[in-house]
Order: structure tokens, then sequence, then C-alpha cells
């Protein structure tokens, strides 16, 4: 085996991983630290714990979808002729789908969370109301987000499993 047929089994094989843990990463924030946040006891506290996981959400899914874009398209620019899957596109197209849906409906959603004051008698104080049905609008998008990313790991597995058979 070649070193370049190595490199481009590595780079497919992480690329399965790091989608892997990618849509893990979505589905636990969107179901279990979002369902956290909105237990607690005070709007204040929820907005400031929301902008800091997500804060630490961004720290962990950035390289992750680096490696798993770098990776997938990696792989299908080194493959000889006969070796570029179309998987390789597919599986990789999810999580640029999965940035662009951030980019447009999320990033607004937070900025709703985190400007969510009201003037009241000279002090502002954090509306309730407005911050638990943006975190709950927040978890939404994210979990189509996860679904997104969820897709393009299962087109990955699926086409590894068909380079089984094409090598």
């Amino acid at each position: 085996m070649s070193a370049l047929r190595k490199l481009i089994v590595a780079l497919k094989i992480s690329s399965a991983i790091a989608l892997g843990l990618l849509s893990g990463v979505h589905f636990n924030f969107s179901t279990n630290t979002i369902q956290t946040l909105l237990n607690l006891p005070s709007a204040s506290q929820a907005q400031r714990a929301f902008t800091t996981s997500i804060g630490l959400l961004r720290s962990t899914v950035r390289p992750l979808e680096l490696l798993t874009t770098v990776a997938l398209f990696g792989a299908y620019a080194l493959s000889p002729k006969s070796g570029r899957h179309p998987y390789l596109l597919l599986a990789g197209a999810p999580v640029v789908v999965s940035i662009a849906v951030e980019k447009m409906k999320l990033a607004g959603v937070e900025m709703g969370v985190q400007r969510a004051r009201t003037a009241k008698e000279g002090e502002v104080e954090v509306n309730g109301e407005v911050v638990r049905g943006g975190i709950e609008a927040w978890r939404q998008w994210a979990l189509v987000r996860g679904g997104i990313v969820g897709l393009g790991f299962v087109l990955n597995v699926v086409g590894l499993y068909g380079d089984r058979f094409t090598s």
C-alpha cells in the first residue's frame, strides 16, 4: 500500500470520527445543556450561562468542522480518478450547510438572548420571557443543525462501507 493511499484512508477514517463527534456534541448540547440552562432560577443566570456555553460549544465544534471538511475534500482531491467517490463531497456538504444555518438563523437568536434587557425604574433587568423563548428557539435550530451533521455522518459511514467493495 502506497503512502498516498494510506493518507487517503486516514483522511476518510478521521473524517468519520470527527463527524460522529460533531453530531454527538450538537445533539448533547441541544438536549441536555440547553435543558439545564432553562431550569436555572433566574433569567440573568440563564443568559450568562447561555452566552458562556455558546462560546465553549464553538471552541469545541470549530476544530471538528475544520478537520471534517479538510479531510473529506482532501481525500477527494488526493484520490485517483477511479477512487473519487461522490460520497466524500456529499458527506462534507452537510457540515458546510450546518455552518450556514448557524450564520443565518442561530446567530440572530443568540443576539436576541444576549440583548434581552428591560428598563425598569432606573435599573436594567433581563427579560425572562425573551431569554427563555430565545433559548428554546436556539435549541430547535441547533437540533436541525445536529440532524444535518448527523446526515453527513451517515453518508460517510455508508460510503466507507461501500469503499470496501471498490478497493
